[in-house]
Order: structure tokens, then sequence, then C-alpha cells
């Protein structure tokens, strides 16, 4: 009676007492099901033929895309689904119950991987639960996964960049005529993505096809999920660009500064320095590529050129300023053309001294009245008591008196001193003449540096607007 009454306890604690066991029937059910289920068989009727399952994979979210390295992380919600015959049922003999949930460790699974893999513990991300079975021996896999996939980069029109990345998946082991992959839709999923703040994703879809290797001769199915991504280039832009067309136009600003400061070289290498420290912190995003330079890489090449050659006309126009010290004159040939064309181009008015007249050397002298004296010459008296002028440097000895004398010594007083004065007024005349020849050298220094001016910014201008302009990269 006691050995009777155990079981009869038992069932009914199992059905009136919640939580003490599970369900009789879906224990029943798994117990049958997985008695002689062995899941390293592929669940096919017959062995020659292929066995169709679907395949999806939703894109939730790109995580990161490594430009240096060439990887993109995303990640993916997989969907995956064939028909199990070995875990068929009649829901009528356990209490109705058409779907049951099995752990994924349980049942056979295809060996999809994907191909293109850039991480080898990918198998750490992933999350999976539980398989999801029909009564009828369908077999849904739902898993979460984050990828590590590799992508060919192009950098080139950086940072209006469109980059095309896809996701290879195929079978490991089974070819196309033992598992052959079905696509869930006609284009990729997207109904949960997170839109990321760098990338714009302009496309998602998904193609099959069938890739035969060089070690099997059966063929493969291959379902390639292609990511069509762009750049938002506004980061890139305030925190790349600008900087450096600010530190350009500050190098450009040199022209205007005076020559005798002497700080037009030094702020161009400043300018320079400045610019090549920018230049590493962009290459060490871009990939080390040889096929193609990026155009911000350009850009800061082209800046780099700007500034060299605009401390090297600094230096040039330094020379030239500087070079009426010597005295040399301008040709005149350069003198016709800076001076009659160059000038009035560019809205430059000259400031140059008045020129002297030709043959004259030295300023005339004249009278209280204004008019023109002779040249001194020193007087001596003759016979009749009266003065006449020198006549060599011959005199009569024997007429001299204590009066001759002194008149002697007053025209030697007089003659140093017009010597004198005659040597400063040629020093002030080739001085003059040296301030005149110094004066246009600036002059032309100048009008150099308005024309190295326009140039160079015409040149800044065309060059920042071809980056900031967006460029049509396909």
């Amino acid at each position: 009676m006691g050995m009777i009454f155990t079981p009869v306890v038992l069932l009914l604690s199992a059905i009136f007492v919640p939580g003490v066991f599970s369900d009789v029937h879906e224990y029943r059910l798994v117990r049958d099901l997985m008695k002689e289920y062995d899941k390293r068989i592929r669940p096919s009727k017959n062995h020659t033929q292929a066995l169709n399952v679907t395949f999806g994979v939703a894109l939730a979210q790109i995580i990161d895309v490594d430009e240096r390295n060439q990887i993109i992380t995303t990640n993916c919600w997989l969907n995956q689904g064939w028909l199990d015959n070995k875990l068929v049922w009649d829901p009528a003999k356990y209490g109705n119950i058409s779907v049951i949930r099995l752990p994924h460790g349980d049942v056979w699974k295809p060996d999809i991987l994907l191909y293109n893999n850039a991480d080898v513990s990918s198998t750490v991300t992933t999350v999976s639960t539980n398989v999801i079975v029909t009564n009828e021996g369908n077999v849904t896999w739902l898993l979460m996964s984050i990828f590590r996939s590799s992508c060919s980069i192009d950098v080139k029109y950086f940072p209006y960049d469109i980059q095309n990345c896809s996701m290879e998946f195929a079978s490991w082991t089974y070819d196309a005529y033992r598992l052959n992959i079905i696509n869930i839709g006609d284009e990729g999923d997207i109904s949960n993505y997170v839109t990321n703040s760098e990338w714009a994703l302009l496309e998602y879809k998904h193609r099959r096809q069938e890739i035969t290797f060089s070690c099997c001769p059966e063929p493969y199915v291959f379902v390639k999920y292609h990511i069509v991504i762009k750049r938002r280039p506004l980061f890139y832009l305030f925190n790349m660009v600008m900087p450096c067309v600010l530190i350009t136009l500050v190098a450009l600003l040199g022209f205007y500064m005076p020559s005798d400061s002497g700080e037009k070289i030094s702020m161009g290498i400043t300018t320079l320095l400045s610019i090549t420290v920018f230049l590493m912190i962009v290459a060490e995003s871009m990939p080390p590529t040889s096929d193609v330079v990026p155009l911000i890489g350009l850009y800061y090449g082209i800046t780099i050129a700007i500034v060299s050659a605009t401390t090297a006309m600094t230096v040039l126009t330094l020379n030239i300023h500087h070079k009426g010290s010597r005295g040399s004159e301008i040709p005149a040939i350069v003198k016709k053309i800076c001076f009659g064309f160059l000038a009035k181009l560019i809205f430059i008015k000259l400031d140059l001294p008045e020129p002297p007249e030709k043959g004259m050397h030295r300023v005339p002298h004249t009278d209280l009245y204004g008019y023109e004296m002779p040249p001194f010459e020193p007087m001596i008296r003759n016979q009749n008591g009266g003065l006449s002028p020198r006549i060599g440097n011959k005199v009569h000895a024997g007429g001299a008196t204590p009066i001759d004398n002194c008149e002697q010594q007053f025209i030697r007083v007089l003659q140093k001193v017009y010597q004198t004065i005659e040597r400063n007024e040629i020093r002030l005349t080739e001085q003059d003449r040296r301030d005149k020849i110094k004066q246009e050298w600036q002059q032309l220094a100048l009008i150099i540096d308005r024309v190295l001016l326009i140039c160079f910014i015409f040149l800044t201008v065309t060059t920042t607007l071809s980056v900031l302009i967006p460029t049509n990269a396909t």
C-alpha cells in the first residue's frame, strides 16, 4: 500500500504544487526528443540532399571603423532557421505543446562563420540562448554577435570618403550540395539600427553567390552583406582643417610684417612647425598605404609647401630690402617693370626721392642776393698794392712784407675751409645718392612682397576650398 501511495503523492505534488517540478508533458517531450538524438548528424532525410538553411543578419550598430588597421566593428543580430526531421512530434500526445526551447548546445547547428573575420576571439563576444523548435521540426536560432571584419578602407577623399565594407558568411565544412543557404528578405534588416555619430549609413544589402575554392571541387554558398557608409566630416573640419587654415593665414600675414623687425623668418619657421605637428596627428589615424594620398594629407602637404615657399620668399625680399646698403643701383629694366607696371597693377603708391640733376656733383655758391659766385681762388697782393688771383704756388719772396705774410696765412685758412666745405658737400651728395638707392630697393622689396602675398593668398584660398567643398567620392 505504501509503495502505491508514494508515486501518487509525487504526481499530485507535481501537478498542484507550482515550482516543485517542471511540466510533465514538456518533460516527457524533451526526454523523448533527445533520447536518440545525435547532434553530430546533419538532420536531412537523405544524406544526398542539401539541407536548406535560411540566414539573415540584422545590423544593429556600427561600433567603430578602424582606418589604420582597416577593421570595421559591428553589432549584428543573426537569424538562422532549418528543418530538423528528428525534432518532430504530435502535440496531442504532449498536452498540445507546439513550441519548445532547447539549449543551443544540445541540437545540430550549421557551422556558418564570418569568413573575413579579423578577430580570433569573436566567439567570446557572441551571445546565444536557446533555439526555438516547433512540432513540425522547424528550428530557429537567434543570436547576437559583435563582428570585427576586415574592410579595405579607401581614404582618398578623407574626410568626405564613402566606404563599402562587407561581411561574408558561409559554411566552413558543408558545401552547396550539403548545405544550401537561403537569404531572408530582399534587403538587409536595419529596423533596429542605432545611428552612429561619425558614420551615416547609406545602404545595407546582401547578395548570394557560389564560390569554388582551389582546395575543393564543390562550390560553397556565400552570403555577402554590404555596408555602405559615409563619414560625417564636421569633426575633422573643425579639429584638423580649420587650425591649418588659421596657421596658414598667420604665415601669409608675415608679408605685412616690416622687414626691419627681424621676425619674418622666425614667424615662417614657427608656422611651419605647427602645421607639421597637425600633419603627424592626421598621419596617425590614416592607414599606411602607398596607393593613394588622402585629401586632407594632400591639403597639409600643399600648405606646408606654401608656408615653406613663403619663408623662402621672405629671405629673398629681405635680401632685396637690404641690398641698397651696398650702393648698387637697380637695373633700368627692373625699374620699368616694377615701378612702372606692377606698382600700378597692385595699387601701391611709391615714395621715391627726387633724382639729382645730371652732371651736378656739388652745390653752387651764391651771395646774399642769390647770384652765383665763382669758385674760390687764393688771392695775392700785386705790385700796385691791389689783390690778384694766385697763379700756381709761386710767391715773390723778395717783395714780401709782414702784411703780405698775414694775407697769405689768411688765404691758406680760407682755402682749408673751402676744401672742408667742398668735401662735406661731396659727402652729403653721395649720402643722398645712397639714400635714394636704398629707398628704391626698399620700395622694390615692398612691391615683390605684395605680389607674392597675392599669389599665396590665391593658392591658399584655392587649396582650402578644394577641401572644404565636399567631393563626390564614389
